[in-house]
């Protein structure tokens, strides 16, 4: 079992403060002052070179990445210590699913926003992932753009669906005739499609946040969805939203 956990030691020394837009690279070094607003990400991944190579570019990204692991033993062990905002988790790992370890890490993390990460579209485990809880799917496929932009999405509280998934993701139940939304629905789902929480979308349309979350139960039942997720995903296959439009439907 092998995991690396990301930390800076203090200096045993106290430094004096730094003059007025001067550098002082000792400090910033051995004390870096990281933004508490800075999204921490841990990636679970048995590529080491994936681990690596997205620890330094998603950094340069101004995300930070506090710990990765290759294994989900020891990605359990690494999120416990480093508590980050989002879990970016390889669907296939050498010891167990990684859509298992998302049901265990949620069991004891409800906060914690996991993003699966796939180099595949297989539609079981892509299904299986929407049960799992998760908030969302990329692809390696995908752009780094992508990627950064999936995190800081569901570190928000959104969601965050590949468009290359969107087949894979809707059964011929999806398909079949379903009620319609309402005008208020289609709104809504075209809201949560762009990544914004139920208190932002009550915010938006001055409604409280138990009213967004009535519509949301009602979009799920109507379109015969397993989750939030997966009722963007139908909702955007059936064009009853589409986010290219300039203003959500119903507006």
């Amino acid at each position: 079992m092998s995991f690396s956990v990301s930390f800076a030691m203090p200096p045993s020394v106290p430094w004096p403060a730094p003059a007025r837009g001067r550098m002082t690279s000792v400090v910033a070094l051995f004390c870096p002052v990281r933004s508490p607003s800075v999204t921490k990400v841990a990636i679970v991944d048995d590529h080491e070179a994936l681990r690596e190579g997205l620890e330094r570019l998603l950094g340069d990204r101004g995300l930070d990445v506090v710990g990765t692991a290759g294994t989900a033993a020891s990605a359990e062990d690494v999120i416990e210590q480093v508590e980050p905002d989002v879990a970016v988790i390889d669907i296939r790992l050498p010891d167990e699913s990684g859509i298992d370890l998302t049901r265990r890490l949620l069991e004891r993390r409800p906060g914690l926003a996991v993003l699966l990460y796939t180099g595949e579209a297989d539609a079981d485990l892509l299904y299986g992932g929407l049960d799992s809880g998760a908030r969302g799917y990329a692809l390696k496929a995908g752009a780094l753009s992508e990627l950064s932009a999936a995190i800081e999405r569901v570190a928000a509280g959104g969601t965050y669906v590949d468009p290359r998934l969107d087949r894979v993701l809707l059964s011929d139940r999806a398909t079949a005739r379903v009620p319609q939304l309402s005008p208020r629905e289609r709104e809504i789902t075209h809201l949560m499609a762009e990544g914004r929480t139920a208190e932002a979308i009550g915010g938006e349309l001055g409604v409280s946040v138990e009213t967004v979350r009535t519509h949301v139960r009602n979009v799920i039942r109507k379109l015969r969805a397993r989750n939030r997720v997966h009722a963007i995903a139908i909702a955007l296959e059936r064009g009853e939203i589409a986010l290219t439009d300039p203003t959500p439907p119903g507006r």
